[in-house]
């Protein structure tokens, strides 16, 4: 029997999630939730976002459409909730799931704060479903394949690593709510976090953070960068901005200095500059990190297990990192982190 999901709100990530579900044989969405009728009728003209393709029509005669929350928590033929809807209702709403006894994978970041995270985190433990937050990038091909190569030593240590994350001034969302910092945390917690939860995964925890940052008012974290102090002879920084124009391509890139080689993913894919030897292009798996996330959630529904991928405190740490990034730029001083 397949795999029965609802997914609530259909914006961005929903259609990228819907997309991903829609290849996948065991699986199937019966339910999606939004509040834009338009949408619930198959048009999805208006769905855009910074990377992969807009919306297109789609015919969803065959799936139930439902534009009150009680529609999907109350149905007892869905046995995943998907939530990608705005980050300032992720944890309500997978609270309310949880307790409906449905299976959650929420959106990054996990919650608007680290202690709407903790209240997830309390609700999952008491639940008959397990909560998955989709952090995409501990799973896109390039990004994984760059931790595998640096944890096996072959290269030796690592000597710094940078990485960054730059978009366009995000306009696409529904009534503009990433462009609210109470709703979307702006780019340090809904675009630079993508990294910071990387670094936590590749590097573990660092003894403080450093930012600075500057917006389109007083107040905003428009484009923010960060040192992470690990300790001597090891420089990680990320950046992220996202108050380019629209005419300025979405990008995600790193650089990773080792011993004996460097590792760095780029517009042509993953590349290794070997201290001896021609650089190479690595392989790495097809698709991104959309798909892998979530045949990898599924995959542990299926068998009533946790992901040892990412796990709801990891996401938690990773909110946590934030909140000390924001501040470190309010008190223009490292902060340590206390997790």
């Amino acid at each position: 029997m397949p795999t029965r999901v609802g997914i609530m709100g259909l914006g961005f990530m929903g259609k990228t999630h819907f997309d991903v579900y829609s290849r996948m044989k065991n699986v199937r969405v019966v339910a999606i939730f939004d509040t834009d009728i338009r949408k619930l009728r198959g048009n999805w003209s208006s769905i855009t976002g910074n990377i992969g393709e807009g919306g297109v029509k789609h015919d969803l005669s065959a799936i139930r459409t439902c534009s009150r929350l009680g529609q999907i928590f109350d149905d007892p033929d869905i046995d995943v909730v998907d939530i990608t809807l705005p980050t300032h209702l992720h944890a309500k709403i997978a609270i309310r799931a949880l307790k409906a006894g449905k299976h959650v994978i929420c959106e990054k970041p996990m919650a608007r704060t680290s202690s709407e995270c903790q209240k997830m985190i309390e609700a999952a433990r008491k639940a008959k479903g397990k909560l998955f937050v989709a952090h995409c990038i501990r799973f896109w091909p390039e990004y994984a394949k760059a931790k595998a190569i640096v944890r096996s030593g072959k290269y030796g240590k690592v000597f710094s690593a940078v990485f960054t994350r730059l978009s366009s001034v995000p306009i696409w969302s529904h009534q503009n709510w990433m462009q609210d910092p109470k709703k979307s945390g702006t780019c340090a917690l809904d675009l630079h976090i993508h990294d910071v939860d990387f670094i936590l995964h590749l590097f573990g925890k660092p003894k403080s953070v450093t930012s600075r940052a500057s917006g389109f008012r007083k107040g905003r974290l428009d484009h923010i960068v960060t040192t992470y102090d690990y300790g001597d002879n090891l420089l990680v920084t990320a950046e992220a901005g996202w108050e380019y124009p629209d005419t300025f391509p979405f990008s995600m890139a790193f650089r990773i200095a080792m011993e004996k080689a460097t590792l760095a993913f780029q517009p042509d894919g993953l590349m290794l500059y070997p201290a001896r030897g021609k650089a190479r292009k690595i392989r790495v798996k097809s698709g991104d990190g959309y798909e892998h996330e979530l045949r990898h959630f599924v995959g542990c529904i299926a068998k009533n297990l946790l992901s040892e991928l990412i796990t709801p405190e990891d996401a938690a740490r990773s909110v946590k990192t934030v909140e000390a990034e924001i501040e470190s730029v309010k008190s223009r001083s490292a902060v340590k982190l206390d997790f």
